[in-house]
């Protein structure tokens, strides 16, 4: 079954739960309706019943209660009425059907104190297809004194049953039930167009942004829309904008890296070749095949040097590299790292405290600082000095300073671009613009900041480590 639109889902909650409160409510009403009809109902009967035990007097000449009807004909058969003494049980009077059912025993008043109130009782009766509704009421007519005219009439009670149809109250609900239907069918068809509008009027923003993103997505300029409210879809729109942004700058990012990788990778392929194709043109020395197959060698390791730093920027960006932080001492690493590369010898100044150390990986905090001195050395033409610091400013510090040209304003916001060099139309480096994007990414990795200060006469790079409680390193494995 194929799961409904959003717009249809909100349209089915709205009109499923305003249907439900309009059948409670009508269901409520109905209830309440036809038990206030029939506590009216009760309430005459009561009163009837009151008026006629009023009727029943002291007869002196009988000694007997009796009782006798002053007035216009009761009702026929829609009301039936009967007044007997109590507890004797004898009949005074009766009108209308007569009832089929037992009076209630003598004892049904024990306990009961008449001369306080009257007691009575209500229920149902079925005589054939029609339902009737009973009051039984059991009430103490006072004690008369005498006077110079009238005898003394003693007190007696009496007991009336006065039963009349529920017919007009079954009607009356039936008309209310009608009443209720028509007014539900109405409500029902107003509820059904005021959610198709409130759920067009909720999906039309979101339908709004899905047109602006699909145009986007075919590569057109769209504006966000947005009401204007700061609501959440103004806020969803600010999302969506943003996320578009930086998928859009990370995929030129991607295109960029991409030609530009094939660049650097097709030069020296190319350089290859042509070595290659040049030396076996001919016949040649040994010394002439050595001083071809030294280019390619040279241009081979450039080329390796290249594919390398792409490989370790690409498990960078996934998240793949394997990381194994530990204290590391700067001071040592950096000299370890400048001994290692030759074009170094002789032309590095180096100091610091030793036991000054940081919490990281120290393979890619070799990366690091390596790229950062290789840096250093390309742009300060030899004898010129590279300075390496480590030191501590409030956290564990690492500063390598050359001699070079220094880096043009418009540049400096750039050199950590993947590919970028500051000199590309120069000849006197051959560094494929990896090492600061990479130095970039390993220090974001342990949440290092670099700073890049630069003039006429040189630049400083820092690199600022997240202080951690110095630990001596010739003391990690006690």
């Amino acid at each position: 079954m194929k799961p409904l639109s959003l717009r249809a889902s909100l349209m089915a909650w709205f009109v499923a739960l305003a249907g439900f409160l309009l059948l409670a409510f009508s269901a409520v009403l109905s209830v309440r309706i036809g038990a206030a009809l029939l506590d009216g109902m009760d309430a005459q009967l009561r009163a009837t019943a009151t008026g006629l035990a009023a009727l029943a007097e002291w007869d002196e000449e009988l000694g007997e209660v009796e009782f006798e009807w002053i007035g216009p004909p009761l009702p026929g058969r829609q009301q039936s009425m009967e007044v007997w003494t109590w507890p004797q049980g004898r009949l005074l009077y009766q009108s209308g059907p007569a009832l089929d059912c037992d009076k209630p025993p003598a004892s049904w008043t024990a306990g009961w104190s008449l001369q306080r109130e009257s007691k009575c009782e209500f229920q149902f009766l079925e005589q054939g297809e029609a339902e009737r509704r009973l009051c039984t009421l059991v009430a103490e007519i006072p004690e008369v004194p005498p006077t110079e005219e009238d005898p003394r009439e003693p007190s007696f009670q009496v007991l009336v049953r006065v039963a009349g149809s529920t017919a007009p109250i079954a009607a009356k609900r039936a008309e209310l039930r009608w009443l209720l239907v028509l007014l539900g069918g109405i409500s029902a068809g107003i509820v059904v167009v005021f959610g198709f509008f409130l759920s067009r009027r909720f999906v039309e923003p979101l339908q709004a942004l899905g047109a602006a993103a699909s145009k986007i997505q075919a590569g057109q300029a769209s504006h966000w829309p947005r009401r204007g409210t700061g609501d959440e879809v103004d806020h969803l729109a600010d999302l969506l904008e943003n996320a578009f942004t930086r998928l859009e700058n990370a995929l030129s990012k991607q295109r960029r890296f991409t030609s530009d990788a094939a660049h650097e990778l097709r030069n020296p392929i190319a350089a290859i070749q042509s070595s290659a194709e040049v030396a076996v043109r001919k016949e040649r020395s040994p010394e002439e095949y050595r001083t071809f197959l030294d280019d390619i060698l040279g241009t081979s390791q450039r080329m390796g040097r290249v594919v390398e730093a792409l490989l370790l920027l690409a498990r960078l960006d996934a998240g793949k590299v394997e990381r194994s932080f530990t204290p590391v001492p700067l001071l040592v690493l950096a000299r370890e790292t400048a001994g290692a590369q030759p074009q170094a010898a002789g032309r590095i100044q180096m100091e610091g405290d030793e036991t000054l150390s940081v919490l990281g990986d120290e393979a890619l905090l070799r990366v690091l600082i390596g790229n950062l001195i290789s840096n250093a050395l390309r742009y300060s033409e030899a004898p010129k000095m590279v300075e390496i610091s480590v030191r501590h400013e409030n956290c564990p510090c690492i500063e390598v300073r050359d001699q070079g040209p220094g880096i043009p304003a418009n540049a400096k916001e750039h050199i950590f671009d993947r590919f970028y060099r500051v000199d590309s139309d120069s000849k006197s480096t051959n560094g494929a613009g990896l090492g600061l994007a990479l130095v970039a990414e390993i220090a974001r990795l342990h949440g290092a900041i670099i700073e890049v200060e630069s003039s006429p006469a040189g630049s400083c790079f820092s690199v600022r480590f997240p202080w951690i409680p110095q630990i001596d390193p010739e003391s990690k494995s006690d």
